[in-house]
């Protein structure tokens, strides 16, 4: 005998996880980087932790990570939300408060996958404060992240 098909209608999802689902896979993972012999503090975002360790290692000889206790917070990812979403729809300083030109970004996403922001000690805490609110960022503000993104992506293959 012969399985009976059915149509099954799939139920949409409206909620705010529902709408998400679909970027379950993308996330941005965070390092924190701190040298006090360079006098330097360093922000990597990558997709893909294994990205961290592409990075020569004698340039981050005198470097130390910071766990995620001493940044306070629960996770050094962000779900739902690629590095490259962030950087077009936040712009290059994301939502750490400093100056632009007491900062050096390093954008090598297309050739190392990694898009950096250094700068000096003295803005530690501004750059710890910039990490917690990107990594404690609402779904909803993920979700309006992805969907600016998506709007300004369908809008340049549209001219």
């Amino acid at each position: 005998m012969k399985p009976s098909t059915k149509n099954i209608t799939r139920v949409k999802d409206d909620s705010l996880f529902g709408l998400l689902s679909p970027y379950k896979s993308s996330y941005t993972f965070v390092r924190v980087l701190v040298s006090p012999v360079d006098d330097c503090i360093i922000v990597q975002l990558t997709d893909n932790p294994k990205n961290f360790h592409a990075v020569p290692q004698e340039k981050f000889g005198n470097f130390r990570i910071l766990r995620r206790l001493e940044i306070g917070v629960l996770k050094l990812s962000l779900k739902y939300v690629v590095p490259e979403n962030l950087i077009r729809v936040l712009g290059p300083m994301l939502v750490f408060n400093i100056l632009p030109d007491r900062v050096v970004i390093t954008d090598s996403l297309a050739k190392d996958g990694i898009y950096s922001i250094e700068t000096s000690l003295k803005y530690k805490q501004k750059m710890i404060q910039g990490v917690k609110k990107l990594l404690n960022m609402s779904p909803h503000k993920r979700y309006e992240i992805v969907e600016k993104y998506l709007s300004e992506h369908r809008e340049k293959h549209h001219d």
